[in-house]
């Protein structure tokens, strides 16, 4: 068996901080546009991580209903954000989860900046001022922007070593304009005056990550890191501005480097929350990258992070249906949980339901279960009644076999 053995270049230094090094204290807020009648969800530290689920028009793909029915599902099971990646000028699924949805919505604006630029020759302060100041009016709580990617990195990024150069697709897109127009960073270009719109709409900056790791190769190198420096200014100058913000640190990360991500945005982001797309601990998990993001997720939650969106079991195969959806919130809200034990020590909701396995009371194990329904409708496909053993032990039940001797030793 062969073991890829990751380069010890970066990690060392990002492990070793200085004792007296001070940490930021976190910066936390309350997600939610002026302009959306919503309750909102507490962002950063000490709040509990937030799931974040994506969703999203894809043409000739998916439509508008289609994606409100993943949103309502998200919605339904718990999930506290959304975001909208809707790649063409059809707006409807966000209009109708702002109107009907309790819950904190956001866009990538990148995309439409992309289109309106390239494709219809619109002026460029134009094009990403008119998008973003039209999105804070009509409530949209939070933007992903990809602020960060500079036209010298645009410039270097092929010349690299990197086994994928830019996993972003809005990553690529800004990239992609700055090239093309031979100039800055449309967001950086533009920055002071989208801070001006956030701060008078509520309207939160997330800040995307344009070189963020592809491949777990490439975790914890130099592109990244360069990006992380641009992303540490931009927090500082929105921070100063009065703006809510965060940034989307963590991507495709070998489980041992998680931490080291976490403790670099502890220490380096002026105690802005940050966020992790899964993350993904490996690359070879095709068609489960819910089952592996799930497992990133509890890793990063556990050392800090405080938005967790989920990965859908053919992230980099097909866009998810309404199932893959609900199966990818479902193993994140276990993942976030087993992250909350063993930060908090609480296990009294786990053992509440031990308790009620080991008197085989089935209706109460479904109440203490992290998906009721599902665990009720379990139980009622197998048969099961109070008292009675599974059928993977059956009549060899131990705790029903445990029962009985200390009956027995009672008399």
């Amino acid at each position: 068996m062969l073991w890829f053995v990751m380069p010890a270049r970066k990690e060392p230094e990002l492990m070793s901080a200085q004792p007296s090094e001070a940490v930021p204290a976190p910066v936390a807020y309350r997600m939610k546009n002026h302009a959306h009648d919503i309750s909102g969800v507490m962002m950063g530290r000490p709040h509990p991580p937030v799931l974040g689920v994506i969703v999203g028009v894809t043409p000739g793909q998916t439509n508008s209903e289609t994606e409100y029915a993943k949103a309502m599902r998200a919605h339904a099971l718990g999930a506290h954000t959304l975001t909208d990646v809707t790649t063409n000028d059809d707006f409807r699924m966000r209009q109708r989860v702002l109107d009907t949805l309790d819950i904190a919505l956001g866009t990538v604006p990148t995309y439409e900046i992309h289109r309106r630029v390239l494709r219809h020759g619109e002026d460029t302060r134009s094009a990403v001022l008119g998008v973003l100041d039209r999105q804070a009016r009509e409530g949209v709580d939070f933007v992903t922007i990809h602020a960060s990617g500079t036209l010298a990195m645009a410039r270097q990024v092929g010349e690299s070593s990197r086994v994928i150069p830019v996993t972003s697709r809005g990553g690529a897109m800004m990239a992609e304009l700055s090239l093309h127009l031979d100039g800055e960073n449309l967001y950086l270009r533009y920055f002071d005056e989208i801070l001006d719109i956030c701060r008078g709409s509520g309207m939160a900056l997330s800040l995307a990550g344009t070189y963020r790791p592809g491949s777990i190769a490439d975790a914890l190198d130099a592109a990244h890191l360069d990006e992380i420096d641009v992303q540490t200014e931009l927090v500082h100058r929105a921070q100063e501005h009065g703006v809510k913000v965060s940034v989307e640190l963590v991507n495709h990360v070998p489980l041992n480097l998680i931490p080291a991500y976490c403790d670099l945005g502890r220490r380096r982001l002026h105690g802005a929350p940050f966020g992790a797309l899964g993350p993904t601990p490996t690359d070879i998990g095709v068609g489960y990258d819910d089952v592996v993001g799930a497992i990133g997720a509890t890793t990063a939650a556990q050392h800090g992070t405080s938005w967790i969106t989920c990965v859908t079991a053919g992230e980099h195969c097909h866009i998810p249906s309404l199932d893959d959806i609900t199966q990818a919130v479902k193993y994140f809200q276990i993942a976030l949980h087993t992250a909350a034990v063993s930060c908090h020590g609480d296990v009294s909701r786990d053992a509440k339901l031990s308790e009620a396995r080991n008197r085989n009371d089935w209706a109460t194990m479904a109440e203490h279960a992290i998906h009721r329904e599902d665990a009720v409708s379990l139980f009622e496909g197998l048969g099961y009644h109070e008292g009675q053993a599974c059928t993977m032990c059956a009549g060899a039940c131990p705790l029903v076999r445990a029962r009985s001797t200390i009956r027995r030793a009672a008399r």
